[in-house]
């Protein structure tokens, strides 16, 4: 299912550059105004120039022409050279998770593209059409990929019946990697390449029967698609091997012990008549609520009370926790179980959906109980996304927020229910950490 093949990537020339890490940066939808900044201070050659260019110009069509100019600058320069060959490129991420070293283990090279409907990759999130107009943009500009899609595989933990990819891998990341380079948050980046045919021919084969999920880059790989049928209509005889058929992508087992998914919590504002006493009484016909009540002395204690019964369980049943601005009490909420969203929304609502977290938060108390429809939801109207419980919970007492959803992480094996049955989740649903690095490799699409 799944058309894996190598590429000739572009990479930082480390003679002109020097430290890798000073030209790198996260993908352009988590970076902030203020990192945005420093990225520009940081390096001249730093790749925030062609992602997420200043738009400082009157013209928004002179920041991606400017990207395109940088692009090739820098390649004729010498800041950016591209690989003789073509190869597959092995890429670790070594992090810490609760005081303990993870290495998350993928690897990059291109993937032919497919509708959503055929099934081969299926996506997991919905996307916006303001993210998408600008990457294409970009896209049509640099006729190129700054950043990889993220994606997920599908393997069994310890299938003895055939080798992993990570096993076929294993040597050439033993060795010195050709790529190093440390992160803002401290996570190391390793990528090596392989450039042996027979080796190469051993991955892809292994990823023919396989269906790809979409971790992250919803918007990035839809505006391959769009892309790719503006491309054929200007391509006469088009052989279906155009480099505009393929994006480039990283890919990782759904079995690999460092993929781990983190929550995103949310934070509520802007609501004009605002009821705790009503939230309360309406959450208690569908949750089971425990309160925990603090003090200025006991806050510290109980606040790690409350994040260790938000997890007790999570994994079979449906927990949020709930903190009201100026209510000295951190809340558990426990859903009720299925029964409650049969009851509310019947067959209007796919099964799988049922017993999401993400989804009874969204349609049972932001929607239902809150009045926060769909629209403001996707809009981020009423809406604020923080990855921190700390950040969240110190957020909700600032501005005009009004409370905080804490949320357990989301299952791999409901991201995949999802995606098989043809669904999407609501934004934000999953958290994949850590990011990968902008500036590592870029795909031309050119021959």
């Amino acid at each position: 299912m799944a058309i894996v093949k190598p590429f000739r990537a572009v990479r930082y020339n480390p003679q002109r550059v020097g430290e890798i890490s000073k030209v790198t940066a996260p993908p352009y939808d988590v970076i902030s105004q203020e990192l945005k900044e420093e990225l520009y201070r940081r390096h001249p050659n730093n790749v925030i120039r062609l992602i997420l260019g200043k738009t400082h110009d009157t013209s928004d069509d002179t920041l991606y022409r400017r990207a395109s100019q940088y692009l090739k600058d820098w390649l004729k320069e010498g800041v950016l050279i591209r690989d003789e060959r073509p190869a597959l490129y092995p890429y670790t991420q070594t992090y810490r998770v609760d005081g303990r070293a993870v290495v998350r283990t993928g690897f990059i090279g291109l993937a032919r593209l497919e509708e959503p409907e055929k099934g081969g990759i299926r996506p997991h999130e919905r996307t916006l059409s303001g993210p998408k107009a600008d990457r294409l943009k970009l896209l049509t500009a640099c006729r190129a990929n700054l950043s990889c899609i993220f994606s997920l595989y599908p393997e069994d933990r310890g299938d003895s019946r055939q080798e992993s990819i990570n096993s076929i891998m294993e040597d050439t990341i033993k060795t010195p990697p050709l790529v190093e380079a440390v992160d803002d948050d401290g996570v190391v980046h390793r990528l090596w390449k392989i450039e042996d045919k027979e080796t190469i021919e051993a991955i892809t084969a292994r990823m023919k029967d396989k269906e790809l999920f979409i971790a992250d880059g919803h918007h990035r790989y839809e505006t391959a698609l769009k892309y790719r049928h503006m491309m054929l209509e200007k391509t006469p005889n088009p052989t279906g091997e155009e480099p505009f058929n393929y994006v480039m992508m990283y890919f990782t087992s759904m079995a690999d012990p460092g993929l781990l998914i983190f929550p995103t919590h949310r934070v509520v504002h802007g609501l004009r008549e605002f009821d705790k006493n009503r939230l309360f009484e309406e959450c208690k016909r569908y949750f089971q609520v425990e309160a925990l009540p603090f003090n200025e002395d006991t806050e510290e204690r109980v606040k790690k009370e409350f994040l260790e019964k938000l997890k007790e369980g999570c994994e079979e049943k449906i927990k949020f926790g709930l903190y009201v601005r100026d209510n000295p009490v951190y809340y558990i909420l426990t859903f009720r179980g299925r029964a409650v969203m049969d009851s509310l929304f019947g067959s209007s609502m796919a099964e799988v959906h049922k017993g999401l977290d993400v989804t009874v938060l969204h349609s049972v108390i932001l929607e239902r109980i809150l009045g926060i429809d769909k629209d403001a939801q996707e809009g981020g109207k009423n809406l604020i996304y923080i990855k921190d419980a700390d950040q969240a919970l110190m957020t909700a007492r600032r501005g005009d927020n009004q409370l905080a959803f804490l949320m357990n992480p989301t299952r791999i094996e409901d991201i995949r229910k999802v995606s098989e049955a043809g669904l999407l989740m609501p934004q934000k649903s999953t958290y994949f950490y850590p990011k990968l690095l902008s500036g590592l490799v870029i795909n031309l699409l050119e021959d």
